[in-house]
């Protein structure tokens, strides 16, 4: 286990290869194991369940995503400021043998993007002099379908795993599709659209197209999303010949470089196959 910054610096060092930016997103991925070690360790571990890119990540491997915050829907716990706060304070308390501590800088209520309400915890992960920014986005309330499950989550730098719960494939697809239609061409976040994508071309897990379907009916259902007739092909059409969703695509490649090389019009023929999978029963 890692117990100096000087360790984890030369770590992050041979794996960055000089990428700067690189180098920042594996230190905040090695903060977010440091929680999710004492969350495994915690008496919320069945509470919190993983979803979103950090899990995206665990999937398919750091090479092909990064994330900067750490997506939760909470179980059986009250989704207030101040029991999350409480949550979080509990969770870095517990003591590891690696140097790291966490301290909570703000909480704030979240709607993301008008839509989704939620708690955001902003945190500073401390290994003596390295300071790293970290993002906790906790929300209740959503369609697992059929339930989470249990998931090892591998370390970086060590050969072994910790086990979290974590949504199912499934319904982690079911929420992206679902955000998908529901946006439409306001849609400004590409990271959904790689998401499906990269879930889809690694095979980086097993899809049972039936639960995909149900999930993606419950997860409607939950969000009030309609999904009658022909709305997912008009949708899919709009965006295909939408210029400012293909100007945000290509801003995203600029910007991260696994997606550089991915085609706009590929990656929907992609979205386009999984809602090929789920509007059968819509």
């Amino acid at each position: 286990m890692i117990r100096t910054a000087q360790q984890l610096k030369g770590k992050i060092r041979n794996l960055s290869m000089g990428d700067s930016a690189k180098a920042q997103m594996l230190m905040r991925t090695y903060a977010t194991e440091r929680f999710l070690e004492r969350l495994s360790l915690s008496p919320y571990r069945e509470n919190l369940i993983l979803k979103g890119g950090t899990l995206v990540a665990a999937l398919v491997g750091l090479e092909a995503r990064s994330t900067m915050d750490v997506d939760t829907t909470i179980k059986s716990l009250p989704l207030t400021k101040e029991d999350i706060r409480a949550v979080v304070d509990e969770i870095c308390a517990i003591s590891l043998d690696d140097s790291m501590a966490f301290e909570i800088e703000k909480v704030e209520t979240i709607m993301d993007d008008d839509e989704y309400p939620g708690i955001r915890v902003y945190l500073q992960a401390t290994l003596e002099r390295i300071r790293i920014p970290m993002k906790l986005d906790f929300s209740t309330d959503e369609a697992i379908t059929p339930s989470e499950l249990r998931f090892e989550y591998r370390l970086m730098f060590e050969n072994r795993s910790v086990a979290i719960m974590a949504y199912n494939a499934e319904t982690l697809i079911a929420e992206k599709l679902e955000t998908v239609v529901a946006r439409g061409v306001a849609n400004t976040r590409m990271r959904d659209f790689y998401d499906l994508f990269v879930l889809e071309k690694t095979k980086s897990v097993p899809i049972d197209e039936a639960v995909l379907r149900q999930a993606f009916v419950n997860t409607c259902g939950k969000r009030g999303t309609s999904v009658a007739g022909d709305r997912i092909d008009v949708i899919v059409r709009e965006i295909r010949s939408s210029r400012e969703m293909s100007s945000l695509w290509q801003a995203y490649g600029a910007r991260f470089s696994y997606a550089s090389c991915l085609s706009w019009p590929a990656v929907l023929d992609v979205i386009e196959g999984f809602f090929g999978k789920v509007k059968v029963c819509s």
